[in-house]
């Protein structure tokens, strides 16, 4: 009985042995931060990889340390336990139907993914999640790594960053200087450089990549000359940093009108220092509220709180207007792939359409609704706005001035050109004649059609066959999002897009140009301009029935616009 005893307890003494030993496995030590331990999980095509999940990599910005710039957080003594993913920065996404507030105002986490056999140090991938700077996640129930984790090959980084508000709200001066979540996206970029190695990740093969709001951040960080050295590599997927909702023009009088539906006493007349303390004790749920009472129509703007042109400082991201530091000769000059899909507009337009109560609202107030989603600049007087807007109408909706069946295409077009088109043609054009030396840009548009579209989420209707791809369906192949969309089967045509499209990503981070697929000839000013409504040549992804792939890369040069030289003229 006794040895008997003894045999039990020597076999738990192994078992409890080898668990702690496989616990050790995936324990990593910073230095300068502290043990973390992680997890598995399992991968799409292939076997597990190592995942550890919510990693603070800021003090919580709450408090009075709500509408600062965020602080690195100090080195802890235990053991992180870094195996579950953290919640959300709040938010409330007011483009789905009945929007709440979830997720929580704590939420400076990070969470990295590496292969489980690491041969060398891997390139570091660092993902900012879009979202219009309101909303977003980064936890791998829509961020799912394992479509990027399938080629293990790579280190992945995403990340949670304060959103609407929290995130971007300013009084224009030092007292609330606002960009605070692009600052905690700087963050992770300083957190990456430090500390990655120990999880094998190469600190100078660095690349940082987004979509849709996560692709402005990306272009602005790219221009922000005091980044230097964060990152070597740039992925843009949607978005520049010079699109019209990038930028909130008049950060002050936004900050007061946001105190006043908070019932702030003295809003209009309150020093911005008090100004921001009072805005600091209010509650987290007013505060977010609040933003609804900043919208002239139906969600519209659909990005209330934007980045702001900061005062000048060392920590500022955007200290001077992006438009002109896309000319600057200052701004890191890095490899930089640019991505697009042909339906951009869609996140916006095609609720209005295929909503007749919004269409009908629409209509009676065509004018001035038109109008005010083309976001003209500042600069322009009321008369200047609207002799433009007349001029848009007539292009791209026969000079009709209603949405009908006639005018939905042109309409959603109109939306997708100023938005996304043109913004892209002038950053890429304004790359190319920076002085002091070319530097490689490649450029693809996403175009391959599949079962699955997010057509449908941005309407209430399952229109997923009426239109073709739109904005955010690139995503679908590049993260796994199991709360959003079923997997698909592992021999369908989607499972090779997948493979083809993250490998496409994920050579460029590694080598700084594009492999594997069909070479691309130079590109350079003379080539723009040899094109007035064109581009250099880029890779598309497209559908093709008549191989046995059922998809392939082509080589494209006709950008899909004739309007980049009318958007141009009108906005000069």
């Amino acid at each position: 009985m006794f040895e008997t005893h003894l045999t039990v307890l020597f076999h738990c003494l192994i078992l409890a042995f080898i668990s702690a030993a496989r616990k050790e496995k995936y324990i990593v030590c910073p230095p300068k931060v502290g043990c973390i331990r992680g997890t598995t999980m399992s991968g799409y095509q292939k076997g597990p990889f190592e995942a550890f999940m919510g990693i603070p990599y800021a003090e919580p910005p709450v408090g009075a340390l709500r509408f600062r710039n965020p602080i690195i957080k100090a080195r802890w003594f235990n053991t992180y336990d870094a195996t579950q993913f953290k919640p959300d920065c709040i938010q409330k996404n007011r483009l789905v139907p009945h929007p709440t507030i979830f997720g929580d105002e704590d939420c400076l986490y990070l969470n990295i993914y590496r292969p489980k056999v690491r041969l060398r140090r891997l390139p570091v991938m660092i993902y900012i999640h879009g979202g219009g700077f309101f909303s977003g996640s980064a936890g791998p129930l829509i961020t799912g790594p394992e479509y990027i984790m399938d080629t293990e090959s790579v280190i992945l980084v995403t990340m949670s960053y304060r959103l609407g508000a929290l995130g971007f709200m300013s009084t224009g001066d030092y007292n609330m200087p606002g960009n605070f979540g692009l600052k905690d996206q700087n963050l992770v970029f300083k957190w990456v450089r430090r500390n990655i190695e120990s999880f094998d990740g190469d600190n100078k093969k660095v690349t940082i990549f987004g979509q849709s709001a996560g692709a402005v951040a990306t272009h602005m960080h790219l221009i922000n000359p005091y980044s230097k050295n964060l990152f070597h590599r740039v992925i843009s997927m949607s978005g520049t940093a010079n699109a019209p909702f990038a930028i909130t023009k008049n950060p002050l009088e936004q900050a007061r009108e946001t105190a006043k539906l908070c019932v702030i006493q003295n809003a209009d007349t309150l020093s911005t220092a008090k100004l921001a303390e009072a805005l600091r004790n209010v509650n987290i749920v007013t505060l977010i509220n609040a933003g609804d009472g900043l919208k002239h129509w139906d969600v519209d703007p659909s990005s209330v709180y934007r980045p702001v042109v900061e005062p000048p400082s060392i920590d500022a991201i955007i200290p001077a207007d992006p438009e002109k530091m896309m000319k600057s000769i200052y701004f890191q000059k890095r490899p930089w792939l640019l991505g697009t899909v042909p339906q951009e507009g869609a996140v916006r337009a095609i609720n209005i359409i295929e909503n007749p109560i919004l269409r009908q609202k629409f209509n009676e107030r065509f004018q001035y609704l038109y109008q005010e989603l083309l976001e003209w600049p500042n600069r322009f007087t009321p008369r200047q706005a609207k002799d433009k807007t007349e001029i848009i109408v007539d292009e791209y909706l026969d000079d009709y001035f209603r949405i009908k069946n006639r005018t939905e295409a042109g309409f959603l077009n109109s939306i997708t050109d100023r938005a996304f088109k043109h913004p892209l043609y002038e950053a890429i054009y304004e790359y190319w004649k920076i002085p002091g030396g070319k530097f490689p840009h490649f450029m693809y548009s996403f175009n391959y059609k599949g079962p699955f579209s997010y057509a449908t989420f941005f309407t209430r209707a399952n229109v997923t066959g009426k239109y073709g791809v739109v904005h955010c369906d690139d995503l679908i192949y590049l993260f796994r999002s199991p709360i959003i969309f079923p997997d698909f089967d592992k021999t369908s045509v989607e499972a090779k897009v997948i493979e083809k499209f993250v490998k496409y990503l994920v050579n460029f981070a590694t080598f700084g140009y594009t492999v594997d697929v069909p070479p691309i000839g130079f590109c350079g000013t003379d080539v723009l301009d040899s094109r007035p409504h064109g581009i250099c040549d880029y890779h598309e992804f497209v559908n093709n029935d008549s191989i046995p792939e059922g998809f392939e890369v082509v080589v494209k040069s006709d950008f899909p616009t004739a309007n980049v030289k009318l958007w141009q003229e009108l906005l000069d």
